[in-house]
């Protein structure tokens, strides 16, 4: 039996989100990064990201850390797993963004981000409500997409 067997037969699907996250970044970690994991996997790291700055500091935490680096692969990774109101609400955030595409370069995204107007800032914080209060089950979602590639999350 796998790791992501063993995570998947946990009967809680928090548990089940846990573990492969663990298992994943374990995976990373002997990888040496996670951009070498298989596109599946990715997708699931990239929404990890994307929860983790969201509920830490919102849309101008993620832009303005390294995530935001990863803009467009966690909407990506939205629309591959079906999350279609995520989806949304992250293009929304994006159009947004002064310069598209979102730059990769840290160094430009700050610039952009610390000279914000505070329209833009608004906008965000209305989104991280809407975001809060949607209704999509991320977790479900992701559970369903990693069942259904599951043999690209062997480990």
């Amino acid at each position: 039996m796998t790791e992501i067997d063993f995570a998947l037969q946990q009967s809680n699907p928090i548990d089940q989100i846990e573990l492969v996250g663990t298992v994943l970044w374990n995976k990373a970690d002997k990888l040496g990064s996670f951009t070498k994991l298989s596109l599946p996997e990715r997708h699931f790291i990239y929404i990890d990201i994307f929860e983790s700055e969201l509920n830490y500091g919102g849309l101008f935490h993620f832009f303005y850390n390294t995530s935001g680096e990863y803009t467009h692969e966690v909407l990506e990774a939205f629309e591959a797993i079906q999350a279609k109101e995520s989806a949304s609400l992250l293009n929304l955030a994006i159009r947004k963004f002064p310069e598209l595409p979102v730059p990769n370069e840290i160094i430009k995204r700050r610039f952009y981000m610390n000279n914000l107007d505070d329209s833009i800032q608004t906008y965000w914080q209305n989104l991280e409500l809407q975001f809060v209060d949607c209704k999509e089950d991320i977790i479900h979602l992701l559970v369903l997409y990693i069942k259904k590639h599951k043999t690209n999350f062997e480990y």
